[in-house]
Formats: C-alpha cells, structure tokens, sequence
C-alpha cells in the first residue's frame, strides 16, 4: 500500500526514496521539495558548507519533522 503522501516529483538527484515528501525553503520564496534521502543529502551539504561560511550567511538546518508535507493537490 502506498503512503498517501508519496510525491514522485522530488527535486533531489537521488536515489530517492519512496515515501512523501516535504517543503525545505532556500530563501527568498523559493522552495525544494524532497524525499527524506535527498533531505539527509542537502543537510549534509549544508552542515559542511556552513564551516565554511561566516555566521551571518550559513545556511538553517531544520529538522525533517518540522517541514512541510507537499501536496500536488
């Protein structure tokens, strides 16, 4: 049976994985929409680039559960 939030239409790079996905805004009014694969890949991501910016410009690492589940709908 498939989870009623499952959304084919992430926009990671994979590998995906097959449950819903959620909103992870990236300033402005801009959004990526990510299964939790991608997400753990964009965190890390951003955890490593943070190090390498100053306090003022690093990115926020929310957490997966306080994001927004995306509904095509």
């Amino acid at each position: 049976m498939m989870n009623q939030n499952y959304n084919d239409n992430c926009d990671g790079s994979g590998p995906h994985a097959v449950n819903e996905v959620r909103v992870l805004p990236i300033g402005g009014s801009g959004n990526l929409i990510l299964c939790i694969s991608c997400f753990r890949h964009e965190i890390h991501w951003r955890r490593l680039r943070n190090k390498e910016l100053g306090t003022a410009f690093r990115f926020e690492l929310p957490e997966w559960q306080t994001l927004e589940i995306y509904s095509a709908q």
